[in-house]
C-alpha cells in the first residue's frame, strides 16, 4: 500500500475521532441550550400575559369609573322626573336615562367579559410563574452537571486538532485539500476501499484496467463515478498467515 494512502486512512481515522467528539459536544450543548430556549418562551409569554393584564386592568377601571358616572347621572335624571312640568320635557329626561342605562348595560356586559377573560390569564401567569422559576434551577443544574464534561471534551477536540494537523503536515497540499474536500461531501468516508472489482464507497463497478491498477500500489487512484480516493487490501490466506 502506498505510504500517502496509509497517512490518508490514519487521517481519516482522527477526522472521524474528531468529528464524533464534536457531534458530542454539540449534543450535550444542545441539551443545554434546549432548557435555555424553552425558559425563554415563557419568559416572553409570561411578559406578554402581564402586559395584557395590566392593559385589561386599565381599561376595567377606565369601565368601573364610567359606569359608576353613568349610575350617578341615572339617578340625578330620575330625581328631575319629579320636577318636570310637560310631558315634552318628561319624554326628553326619560330618553335620557334610557340612554344611560343602555350605556352602562354595554360597560357591565364588557366589565363581565374581561372578569372571565382575566381568570384564565391570572392561572397561567402563575404556572408560567413557577415554570420558569423551575426551568432556571434547572438549567443551572444542567451547566453545573456538564461543565466538567464539556471541559474534557474541549480539551480532547484541542489534543486530536493537534495529532490531526500533524498528521495532515505530511500529505502533499494538493492531495490533503481534495482528501478534505471528499471527507466532507462523502460524510466522513473519503478514503474507501477497492474490492471485488467494485468502490465499496458508491457499490459501482470499476473498470478492470483501474482495478488493476490499484492492486498495483503504484500511486493513488479515484472512483470515477464519486471520486473517492481507492485503496486495495491483500487476502490473508493461510499459507501467508
Amino acid at each position: 500500500m502506498p505510504e500517502e494512502i496509509a497517512r490518508l486512512m490514519g487521517l481519516q481515522v482522527l477526522d472521524r475521532q474528531l468529528q464524533e467528539l464534536e457531534q458530542t459536544l454539540a449534543t450535550i450543548a444542545g441539551r443545554v441550550e434546549g432548557q435555555r430556549e424553552e425558559n425563554e418562551r415563557n419568559q416572553a409569554e409570561l411578559q406578554r400575559l402581564v402586559e395584557e393584564d395590566q392593559q385589561s386592568a386599565n381599561t376595567r377601571k377606565k369601565a368601573e369609573k364610567e359606569l359608576a358616572e353613568g349610575e350617578a347621572r341615572i339617578r340625578n335624571k330620575r330625581m328631575r322626573l319629579n320636577l318636570v312640568r310637560t310631558d315634552k320635557e318628561l319624554q326628553a329626561v326619560t330618553h335620557e336615562v334610557d340612554s344611560l342605562k343602555e350605556t352602562n348595560l354595554r360597560l357591565e356586559s364588557e366589565l363581565a367579559a374581561m372578569n372571565e377573560g382575566g381568570a384564565p390569564r391570572a392561572a397561567r401567569i402563575k404556572e408560567l410563574g413557577e415554570l420558569i422559576a423551575k426551568g432556571r434551577a434547572a438549567l443551572a443544574e444542567a451547566e453545573k452537571e456538564i461543565a466538567e464534561q464539556v471541559e474534557e471534551l474541549k480539551t480532547s477536540i484541542a489534543a486530536k486538532r493537534v495529532e490531526r494537523d500533524e498528521a495532515a503536515g505530511h500529505i502533499p497540499a494538493s492531495l490533503l485539500q481534495r482528501y478534505n474536500t471528499l471527507f466532507t461531501r462523502r460524510a466522513g468516508a473519503a478514503v474507501v476501499l477497492a474490492k471485488g472489482g467494485t468502490c465499496t464507497g458508491c457499490r459501482r463497478l470499476l473498470p478492470p484496467q483501474l482495478f488493476n491498477e490499484i492492486q498495483k500500489h503504484l500511486q493513488i487512484h479515484f472512483c470515477p463515478n464519486c471520486q473517492r480516493i481507492l485503496y486495495y487490501e491483500e487476502k490473508i490466506t493461510a499459507e501467508t498467515a
